[in-house]
Parts: C-alpha cells; sequence; structure tokens
C-alpha cells in the first residue's frame, strides 16, 4: 500500500512539475523575425519542455520546409531561406504539450526594399497607434494589419499620402501586430508596431 501512495505522490509531483515547464511558453516567449532580406531566426526565451517543430508554408498552406529541435535550453536558430522565391511564408512553431504557439506571416526576399514609399509607425499609448504613408507617386497601394498572422484590417489607398491613427481594443498585445504596405507590383514593406 505504501509503494502505490509513494507512486502516486511521484506522479503527480513530475505532472505538475511538466505542466508548470509547458505553460512557460506563449508568443512572447517564442519569437520569429526576420534578420535578412532572407534570413529568418527563431528565438526561445524560456525552455521548452520537449520537442519543437517549425514549419515553413508556402503561400498554398503547402509544407516546404520543416525542422524538429530538440533543446533543454534557451536558444536562437537562423535559417537561411535563400534557396525560396520572393514571396509571403507562414512560419509555425508547434509543441506537443501547447500545441501551436507562433504563427506568423513574414516576406521572404528583396523586393520589400524596392518599395517607392516611406512608411512609418508610432505608438500613441497601449490601444493607439499612428500610421503614416508617403510615397512619390500617385499609384495605388494596399495597407494591411495582421495579429499574429491573421488580417485585421485591409484598405486600398491612392495619392501619395496616407494617415490614420488605429485604436485596437481587441488584441492581445501590440507586439504581435504587423503593418504592410505593398504598391500594385507587390513590392512592400512590413513594418511592426514595436
Amino acid at each position: 500500500m505504501r509503494l502505490i501512495i509513494a507512486t502516486l505522490v511521484a506522479l503527480s509531483i513530475s505532472v505538475s512539475t511538466f505542466a508548470k515547464t509547458g505553460s512557460d511558453l506563449d508568443e512572447k516567449t517564442v519569437k520569429i523575425e526576420k534578420v535578412g532580406d532572407k534570413k529568418v531566426q527563431l528565438k526561445f526565451l524560456a525552455v521548452p519542455s520537449g520537442k519543437v517543430l517549425l514549419r515553413i508554408k508556402d503561400e498554398n498552406s503547402s509544407v516546404i520546409f520543416k525542422d524538429i529541435i530538440s533543446s533543454d535550453k534557451l536558444f536562437a536558430k537562423k535559417y537561411d531561406l535563400s534557396a525560396l522565391a520572393d514571396g509571403e511564408y507562414n512560419f509555425e512553431v508547434f509543441t506537443p504539450e501547447q500545441g501551436t504557439i507562433q504563427n506568423k506571416d513574414l516576406f521572404v526576399g528583396a523586393t520589400a526594399a524596392k518599395a517607392d514609399f516611406f512608411t512609418k509607425v508610432k505608438v500613441l499609448d497601449d490601444n493607439n497607434i499612428a500610421f503614416l504613408v508617403k510615397s512619390s507617386g500617385e499609384s495605388r497601394k494596399f495597407v494591411r494589419i495582421l495579429d499574429q498572422g491573421n488580417v485585421i484590417f485591409e484598405q486600398e489607398i491612392a495619392g501619395n499620402k496616407f494617415g490614420k491613427v488605429f485604436k485596437f481594443e481587441k488584441v492581445a498585445s501590440l507586439d504581435n501586430l504587423v503593418f504592410e504596405v505593398r504598391n500594385e507590383e507587390g513590392q512592400g514593406k512590413y513594418i511592426s508596431a514595436l
């Protein structure tokens, strides 16, 4: 009987420890960032409790690359994507314990830097962000705001100036917001809110 009780106590302690370690991972401790035109870095700012899966998907949601990472410490890993065509790709980080903990769309390639416009994002307070676009021509442009890879605002603009203050009440964090501006040729810029 003592053996059964000791086994149950040990099992409950290990399960609670495992659950605590797993719950430490969220979108603030797992980051995917561009570090060059065709280079992306995956950062873990907390210790993963098991294997981590990174999947890169193309515009058709087909998995074109996956990496399984086993680590018992904080880590950062860079990916050279120079073999990929310029375009938008989805980066998904998954662990068996938490499921998908980061899902982000990023533009891969140098065409983003060739756009003929200037953009600026300024955080005014905890809920308001000012966004400005100035261009050298009158061509149409397309503005999108993404929250964790999901489009929450989209608008076509004409003229050489666009400015607006956005109020965000239903987003988890301004850290996850990405502002995108593209011209008719598809050239664009991505700007993080913070």
